[in-house]
Formats: structure tokens, C-alpha cells, sequence
């Protein structure tokens, strides 16, 4: 597999904008580097974890088709891994320690394996409750009632029956569950241990009560879940990966309603344009010089956007101003980083 080209600043797109206790914000894809430095390594391979009832196998799934996604690595594939690995009378889930997966990986000809085991894989046992709740309930005794016609106006003597409030018992279930693995990726030339983590995620449902009809969630989706993102999130530490990103954006008078508008079609020289003009028009008002920082920061020129955010905070001294030079600033180290991780795979 090919490596996928990797842009060091995402192309921030706009996907959804949101207010928030008056505020206004906008969310972004922003490419974040990998925590954990693999420099050197460019071909891996997954073996199936350690761990009960094809959990292993699972982990390892998940993790080749995360990696994949990535487009940072080139991965062995599985039947080629399988067929190798027979051939040694090891199996899938045969490698269980550096040594191993040392000489594993140089018959497979990768530069690191990844492998580990399922700690923790399981589903409890629904645990039973009652609440006690109060419903109001007929007493099988009438009374009288006189009750106006809205169309009409015409006052009627009605018969309704007495009502009282009781305490009855609701019972309900609620289902637990917890995915836990060690994770390990060894450079097979050096045999370095080049990464160890380990995690563990649970899941609590909600009471499902029985007079409701609803079902709680099947104990193998639950497993599923809980293993994809335990998966997922060892991914990020080993691969530059995308998040997404809520950035204030300044509400403002009209003219920066404005511009907002163009922003919020994707019209950025449009909207732009009308911040600068705003600008023009009333130099002391920070919020368009603020919202044109954000405009060049979502264009990928952080020297301009660092520009601009600092004059609005001359003017103004707001929380969201720091903040966002903040941001451009971490996303410079980001830079660096990236940079220096796509250069040395």
C-alpha cells in the first residue's frame, strides 16, 4: 500500500456551525501529529493479540483497518501473515514476547510488529434495581364536576372518577462491560521496544426499565464498540490522525454579521472582504480583526492569523483572543513535528 499524501495543516473544512450560550463556533478538521515517535519505521505488521474468545483476533482487526486509514504505514497483509506464521508453527496470535517478534519480522520483512494481549473482555451480568415511582391511579369511586364548553360556553355537570397516588415498583437493568489490552510494537532491527501502552474502556448503560419496551444493547455490540475505540485511540498515538475542532468566531455588528454569513458558505475572500472593510470602518472594534485572524488560520497562514488575533487582543482583552493565539502556536510545534515524522518514515 501506498502512503497516502499527508498535508502538515488539514484543510481545515468547515463542517458545522453551532451557538453555544450565545457564542458562535465553528468546527474544523485539523491534522494532529503522532504522540509516539515510530521514526524509521514505514512497513508493520498486526498479529492477533493474546486474549479470550477471538478477542485477540479482534484487536488485531480493528488495528489493521485503523492503520490502513491512516495511510501512514504499509501493512503486511493478513494472508500473507497467516501463511508465514504457519509455516513456523506459531499461529496468528503466536508472538508473545520481543524475541519472538524479532525473528518473526525479519521472515516477514516488516521493520516493526505489533502485538499485545486482551487483558479484559467481558460483559457482566445485568444488574436488577427497582425504583419506586409514584403513578396516579383510578379508585374506581365517581364524583361530579361541572365543566365549561369551550365552543359553546355552556356549563356541563360531568362524571369523573377519583384519582389517587401510589408508590408501585419499577424494575429495570442495567448492563455493563469492559474492553482491556496491552499494546506493544517492537522494531525488528533493533528489537527495541518502541512503544507500550496499555488501556481499558467500559461501557454503563442506561436503567432500561421493563414497562417501556426498550432493549438494552447486545452484549457482542457492546465488545464490538468498546474494542474499536481502544483501537482507535492507540491509532492516534502512533499515526498523525485528524480531529475535529470547535474556533470561536465573533458575532459582532451587521458588517461582521456579514461576513459571517459568506464565512459560513465557505466564501472565505468574500467574507474577508467584508471583515476588512469593517475594519475600515470602525478600526477599534476587535471583532473583525479577530475573525480575519480566523479566516487566514482556516487558509493555513498562521503568521497572518497570529497578526491579526494580537491586534484584537490589543483592543480587547478576551479569553477567545488568547486562546487562539495559543492554538497558532501549537499548531507551529505540530508543524515541526509532522514535518519531521513524514520526513524520517
Amino acid at each position: 500500500m501506498r502512503i497516502k499524501m499527508l498535508c502538515l495543516f488539514a484543510a481545515v473544512s468547515i463542517l458545522l456551525w453551532f451557538a453555544c450560550s450565545g457564542a458562535s463556533y465553528i468546527t474544523v478538521d485539523v491534522l494532529k501529529p503522532a504522540e509516539i515517535n515510530l521514526s524509521g519505521v514505514k512497513t508493520v505488521a498486526v498479529v492477533d493479540f493474546q486474549g479470550p474468545v477471538r478477542s485477540g483476533s479482534q484487536i488485531a482487526t480493528y488495528l489493521q483497518s485503523y492503520l490502513l486509514n491512516t495511510g501512514y504505514f504499509d501493512l503486511l497483509e493478513r494472508e500473507k501473515l497467516k501463511r508465514i506464521l504457519d509455516e513456523q508453527d506459531l499461529g496468528l496470535s503466536g508472538v508473545v514476547d520481543r524475541a519472538t517478534a524479532v525473528k518473526v519480522g525479519k521472515l516477514l520483512g516488516v521493520q516493526a510488529m505489533i502485538f499485545g494481549e486482551v487483558t479484559t473482555y467481558e460483559v457482566e451480568r445485568d444488574q436488577l434495581g427497582v425504583d419506586k415511582v409514584e403513578k396516579e391511579v383510578g379508585t374506581g369511586r365517581y364524583e361530579y364536576i361541572s365543566k365549561k364548553d369551550k365552543k359553546t360556553g355552556k356549563v356541563e355537570r360531568t362524571k369523573r372518577e377519583i384519582m389517587e397516588t401510589v408508590i408501585i415498583d419499577r424494575p429495570y437493568r442495567i448492563r455493563r462491560g469492559s474492553v482491556g489490552a496491552n499494546f506493544r510494537i517492537v522494531k525488528v532491527e533493533t528489537g527495541q521496544l518502541a512503544a507500550v501502552h496499555s488501556d481499558m474502556k467500559t461501557f454503563v448503560s442506561d436503567k432500561i426499565y421493563r414497562d417501556t419496551g426498550e432493549v438494552l444493547p447486545p452484549k457482542a455490540q457492546i465488545l464490538t464498540d468498546l474494542s474499536r475505540v481502544l483501537c482507535e485511540e492507540f491509532v492516534h498515538m502512533i499515526a498523525p490522525h485528524t480531529v475535529t475542532e470547535s474556533w470561536y468566531i465573533e458575532s459582532g455588528d451587521d458588517r461582521i454579521k456579514e461576513g459571517t454569513k459568506y464565512a459560513e458558505a465557505g466564501l472565505w475572500p468574500e467574507a474577508m472582504e467584508v471583515w476588512s472593510a469593517a475594519i475600515r470602518e470602525n478600526p477599534d472594534d476587535p471583532a473583525g480583526y479577530y475573525n480575519l485572524g480566523l479566516a487566514y488560520e482556516v487558509q493555513g497562514d498562521l503568521d497572518k492569523a497570529e497578526e491579526y488575533y494580537g491586534e484584537a487582543l490589543r483592543l480587547k482583552m478576551d479569553n477567545h483572543y488568547m486562546a487562539a493565539i495559543s492554538r497558532i502556536r501549537q499548531t507551529r510545534e505540530d508543524q515541526e513535528i509532522l514535518e519531521e515524522q513524514l520526513q524520517n518514515r
